[in-house]
């Protein structure tokens, strides 16, 4: 079995040159494992140490006397806060809650009395003066209803039966009139206009013929000729045109058919003044009366009712509100002196009790600290943190670090020289 390494080593300590010694590095890694050292290991134990003391000493110089003073003023601000909490808000709260209680009790006997004895006689009365008004109403209503069924039954209906009658009987006048004047004109023209016309043609006719056969030749034979018919045909023929169809038709225009419109026209206006007048007028008269006399009263003495009642509501009301608004004025005086003493005699007092205590408590020795222990402290490590670090490290910077970086610019300018550059 081959002995260890150590155990080799150890061999050679004790026996001397019974052993080859370890070989020794090569002295670039020796230097290069200086450089690590000195660069790395020696600025980073460095710093870690000064770390610590500086840690070890603002706990034990700064933090444990600052966490001491400030536990004995949380201790003492605890207290008093805890005295003040029993002493000063806890019977002002009490005193709060008891007057809030009274005047919470006041307000609720103050709303049963009114409920008891307004709200609710007050919603009675209207609901017994509603159901009066819609009873009223109702039977003012049911009267109308009579009254317009007899007005239909007993009037209207009557009086258009006695006019439509009165129009039958008109109309069966003027159509026995327009039957009888068809007829007579009938008669006339089957008896009179047609026989005259059918001689006149059969003796117009030869005549003509005549006339047309000889009216080249006798001129003057014609013309007295003309003058013999006008005289002893168109004369008796006009005459018996004025005779047989204009005088008959005057005579029925003027006698039959005017005197007829005529008394169709007074019996219409008689009906009018007689039947129709007086009816809508005895309708107007009896609306009106209705009117002024029911509706009107009626309406009257609802408003009547109605704007007393408001002003009885409106007046109770007022006082209510009046003698609530007198009480709350008087509370509020009583709480606005209260809070007003209180914070004259204990809060203002009490906030100037705690001002000086945590002036002399707190504010004066956080300012004494931080004068006497902080701000020494931090020259201190200030101090010593240049002492320590930045002074070191700028020795290692200009007696390590300078001479490697000159050491291996000369190392690569060699390298350079003797291998030859990339270009060549």
């Amino acid at each position: 079995m081959a002995p260890t390494p150590a155990v080799v080593r150890l061999l050679a300590v004790t026996t001397g040159n019974d052993v080859e010694e370890d070989p020794q590095p090569p002295r670039w890694a020796v230097w290069v494992a200086r450089v690590v050292a000195v660069l790395v290991v020696v600025p980073v134990r460095l710093a870690w140490e000064w770390i610590k003391a500086i840690g070890w000493t603002v706990r034990r110089v700064v933090l444990r006397p600052l966490a001491g003073v400030l536990r004995r003023v949380w201790t003492a601000g605890g207290v008093l806060a805890r005295f003040v909490w029993r002493r000063v808000f806890v019977p002002v709260g009490a005193g709060v809650r008891w007057v809030f209680g009274v005047l919470g009790d006041g307000l609720r006997a103050f709303g049963r009395l009114l409920m008891r004895y307004l709200i609710r006689p007050s919603g009675v009365f209207l609901r017994f003066l509603g159901s009066g008004l819609r009873r009223a109403f109702r039977a003012f209503g049911s009267g109308l209803v009579a009254f317009g069924r007899g007005l239909m039954r007993y009037v209207l209906r009557p009086t258009g039966a006695f006019l439509r009658a009165v129009a039958e009987l008109v109309g069966r006048g003027f159509r026995a009139l327009g039957n009888g004047v068809r007829r007579g004109f009938g008669a006339l023209s089957r008896f009179a206009v047609r026989p005259a016309g059918r001689g006149l043609r059969r003796l117009l006719v030869p005549i003509g013929q005549g006339l047309r056969v000889v009216g080249a030749y006798l001129r003057r034979a014609l013309t007295w000729t003309g003058r013999a018919l006008r005289f002893g045909v168109l004369g008796p023929l006009a005459w018996c045109w004025r005779t047989l169809v204009v005088t008959p038709v005057r005579w029925l225009w003027r006698d039959v058919v005017v005197r007829a419109t005529r008394a169709f026209g007074h019996g219409l206006s008689w009906v009018w003044r007689n039947a129709v007048t007086p009816t809508v007028r005895a309708i107007g008269v009896g609306l009106r009366w209705v009117w002024e006399n029911v509706v009107v009263l009626a309406a009257k003495a609802v408003a009547v009712g109605l704007w007393w009642l408001l002003r009885l509501f409106g007046s109770a009301l007022i006082w209510a509100f009046r003698k609530v608004g007198r009480a709350l004025a008087v509370l509020g005086r009583a709480i606005r002196d209260a809070f007003t003493w209180a914070g004259r005699r204990v809060a203002l007092p009490l906030w100037r009790f705690l001002k000086q205590a945590v002036r002399t408590l707190v504010v004066t020795p956080a300012r004494w600290i931080r004068r006497t222990v902080l701000t020494p402290a931090a020259q201190l490590t200030r101090r010593a943190w240049q002492a320590a670090v930045i002074a070191p490290a700028r020795h290692v910077r200009i007696s390590v670090i300078k001479p490697v970086q000159l050491a291996g610019r000369r190392v690569r300018s060699q390298l350079r020289a003797a291998f030859g550059s990339r270009r060549d």
